[in-house]
């Protein structure tokens, strides 16, 4: 038994460090609670054969209305990769969900580092 077993929405270890093609069965728009005492409507993505919705961030939002533009039905049916990448937030290391176009999915990039111009 795992922890994350118990966990209502896809997190990164749902994944095992892999990337998995799914298909889009439906996007709802749904109350969720980011914080203690802090609730907000969001998008959540499920997929074909899995039980647990993907919270849709901004960044996965613009991905899927550049893939197959700004209408949130047209993605319903469509198939695209995810997998979890390294992400640096306040110096800390998270491992966001991300969404890619199916097919090869591109190596991991390190965070741009600003040039101090």
């Amino acid at each position: 038994m795992k922890f994350s077993d118990f966990e209502r929405r896809l997190k990164a270890a749902h994944l095992g460090g892999q990337c998995a093609t799914v298909k889009i069965n439906r996007i709802e728009t749904e109350e969720t609670h980011p914080r203690p005492g802090k609730t907000e409507e969001n998008l959540v993505a499920y997929f074909e054969g899995k039980s647990r919705g993907l919270i849709l961030s901004p960044t996965n939002r613009r991905t899927l209305a550049e893939l197959f533009g700004d209408d949130v039905q047209r993605c319903v049916g469509q198939t695209v990769s995810i997998r979890a990448v390294a992400v640096k937030v306040a110096g800390e290391t998270k491992h966001p969900i991300r969404i890619f176009a199916a097919g090869p999915v591109p190596a991991a990039q390190p965070p741009a580092r600003r040039s101090a111009a």
